[in-house]
């Protein structure tokens, strides 16, 4: 959401998402969706921008100097995920869009 947010110039509290697991055997879909009022079109610009948000994403969390096991507000965290701050793992964040980005794990 946050390279989205930078990728499309939307405020990042104007969009928000969630994880939708079908059945506990296969990976969950993310759910992004407007977050002001009567929405404001910003899940079609992120669609059309996908690869791009992604890929800001995975720079953002590459390039943070927090250490690979934790994370920090410059990378990972936030107010709205504080409930899950103590395991937030930059390292997953990195192999996860790496893979999304690139179709294998990073090195």
């Amino acid at each position: 959401l946050d390279g989205a947010s930078e990728t499309v110039g939307i405020r990042r509290r104007d969009i928000n998402g969630t994880l939708f697991y079908r059945s506990y055997d296969t990976p969950p879909s993310i759910i992004i969706f407007d977050d002001v009022p009567g929405g404001a079109g910003h899940v079609k610009q992120i669609y059309e921008k996908l690869y791009e948000s992604a890929e800001m994403a995975l720079n953002k969390v590459e390039s943070c100097t927090c250490g690979l096991d934790t994370s920090c507000y410059s990378c990972l965290r936030n107010y709205s995920n504080q409930h899950c701050h103590e395991t937030l793992r930059r390292k997953d964040a990195i192999e996860l869009l790496t893979l999304l980005l690139h179709g294998r794990m990073s090195e």
